[in-house]
C-alpha cells in the first residue's frame, strides 16, 4: 500500500525518520523474535507446513516450465479448456491491480462503473499488490462483491484503519503504526464463506495471484490465493488474510507479516512486506512470455490484458519544502512512480511481442482533490467517483505507456 507525494505522507515521513533514528535507538526496545533463515539455497527450498504448492519466487524463471506449471498452478489447464471463444480462438482476460495506498479507492471506483456499463469481463486471471491485494479477490468474484469495495474504500478514515505507535517505532519496534484494524476490516470480509466462494472459481481454472516481498531474500512472491482457499487446510484462512495484510504493509509504517515456513524439516518464520516494494503491479504468474502458455491451448488464444494503476501515472509538480524529511519523501515517490512506469512500459512490450491486447488506465492528471489524511473520507469519495464515471465511459483505456504519449496530447488512445 503506498501513499502518494503531496499531503498525504505523513506515515511515509515516520517510516523514513525510523529508518535514521533507528540505529541509535534499536538498543531501547525489544526487538520482534525471529527465527529467519539466512541462507539463499535454504530459502528457496522454504514451504509452507502442508501447503507446498501456494507461493512461488515472482523473479525466477523455470528451466522446465511445464513441469513448474503443474506443481505451481495445477488448475491452469482448465483455464485452457474452458476459456471462452471468438473466432473459434480461447480468450484469456488479465486484470493487473497496482499498489497505491488510499488511491485504491480509483480501482475500485472503475470496477464498479464497469460493471454498470455492463460489459465487464469474467477475467480468467487477477493479479494484486498491495492496494491492489485488497480489491483482487473482490474483482475476481465479481460485480455482486462490488458493495462490498465501496464501503471498504469509501467508508473509513485513517483512525479506522491504523492507531499510531510513534514511541515504540522509534525505539526498536517493527512499525510505526498498529495496524489491528485494518487486520480486523480484512477478517470482517475474508470468511469462511469467502474462501469457499475463491475456491469455487479457482476449480474452474480461474486464478487469483497476490504479490508479497520476502525482505529477508530482498525478491517477490506470487501467492496462488485460490490454492490457499481450496487447500482445505485448517490454517489457510489465517494465510489468506496474512497475504493480503503483508502485500499491503508498508515497510516502516505498517507492521510486517511474519510468516511460518519449514525448510529441510526445520521450523523458521519469513518476514513479508509491501510487494511494491519489488513489483507494483504484474501479469504472468511465471516470469516467462505469453506465448509460452501457448501450447496449453488448442489455438493461439486472444489475450486482453487491463492494467489499473491506483494512482497518477504523470509528474506531479509540487513545491518541496527544503527539510530532510520532506526531501527524501519527495525523492522515494518520485523513485516509486519511475520504477512503476518501467514495469508498466515492460508488461507493454510483453504484450506487444505476443499480440496481446494491452489497455491502461490511471487517476487522470485533472484529478485535483487533495487529502487531509491518509484516509480521508472526502477524498476517497471523490476519487472512487472519478474511477466510476471513468469507468461507465466506452472508451476509458489508453493502449500505450504514459511515457509513450506525448504529454500535450493528454490521454490519447
Amino acid at each position: 500500500m503506498r501513499f502518494c507525494a503531496g499531503r498525504n505522507v505523513g506515515i511515509a515521513k515516520g517510516a523514513i525518520l525510523a529508518a535514521v533514528l533507528g540505529a541509535v535507538l534499536a538498543g531501547c526496545a525489544t526487538p520482534m523474535v525471529r527465527n529467519g533463515i539466512s541462507s539463499a539455497d535454504l530459502a528457496n527450498r522454504a514451504s509452507i507446513a502442508g501447503l507446498p504448492g501456494v507461493r512461488f519466487w515472482g523473479d525466477e524463471v523455470p528451466s522446465d516450465f511445464r513441469a513448474e506449471l503443474r506443481r505451481r498452478l495445477p488448475h491452469m489447464p482448465r483455464l485452457a479448456q474452458n476459456a471462452d471463444r471468438e473466432s473459434g480462438r480461447p480468450v484469456v482476460e488479465i486484470l493487473a491491480l497496482s499498489g497505491g495506498g488510499s488511491d485504491g479507492a480509483f480501482g475500485a471506483g472503475l470496477l464498479t462503473g464497469w460493471t454498470e456499463r455492463g460489459d465487464r469481463p469474467e477475467f480468467e486471471v487477477v493479479t494484486g499488490v498491495s492496494a491492489g491485494a485488497i480489491i483482487a479477490p473482490f474483482a475476481f468474484l465479481g460485480p455482486k462483491y462490488d458493495p462490498a469495495l465501496k464501503t471498504i474504500w469509501t467508508h473509513y478514515r485513517t483512525s479506522q484503519i491504523v492507531t499510531a505507535q510513534i514511541l515504540p517505532g522509534l525505539l526498536g519496534g517493527s512499525s510505526l503504526a498498529d495496524t489491528t484494524p485494518l487486520d480486523d476490516l480484512i477478517s470482517k470480509y475474508v470468511t469462511p464463506a469467502f474462501l469457499r466462494a475463491i475456491a469455487r472459481e479457482y476449480r474452474r481454472g480461474r486464478l487469483l495471484l497476490v504479490g508479497t516481498t520476502n525482505l529477508d531474500a530482498q525478491r517477490p512472491v506470487v501467492w496462488n490465493m485460490g490454492e490457499i482457499a481450496a487447500s482445505g487446510d485448517p490454517y489457510a484462512l489465517e494465510l489468506f488474510r496474512d497475504v493480503i495484510k503483508a502485500s499491503a504493509a508498508i515497510p516502516g509504517a505498517f507492521p510486517p507479516v511474519k510468516i511460518p515456513v519449514v525448510a529441510d524439516g526445520k521450523n523458521y518464520d519469513e518476514l513479508h512486506v509491501d510487494g511494491g516494494t519489488t513489483r507494483e503491479v504484474f501479469v504472468s504468474p511465471i516470469n516467462v512470455p505469453f506465448s509460452t502458455y501457448d501450447p496449453l491451448y488448442a489455438k493461439r488464444p486472444i489475450r486482453r490484458l487491463y492494467v489499473i494503476k491506483n494512482g497518477k501515472a504523470v509528474p506531479e509538480q509540487m513545491v518541496v519544502k527544503p527539510k530532510t524529511l520532506d526531501i527524501a519523501t519527495r525523492s522515494i515517490a518520485t523513485l516509486i512512480k519511475s520504477q512503476n512506469i518501467g514495469e508498466i512500459y515492460r508488461i507493454w512490450r510483453m504484450s506487444r511481442d505476443n499480440g496481446a491486447d494491452f489497455n491502461f488506465i490511471a487517476v487522470p492528471p485533472t484529478f485535483s482533490v487533495v487529502a487531509q489524511e491518509a484516509f480521508d473520507p472526502v477524498y476517497l469519495e471523490a476519487l472512487f467517483e472519478t474511477g466510476r464515471k471513468l469507468g461507465r465511459s466506452r472508451k476509458p483505456w489508453m493502449k500505450k505507456p504514459p511515457d509513450l504519449v506525448p504529454r500535450q496530447s493528454g490521454w490519447a488512445r
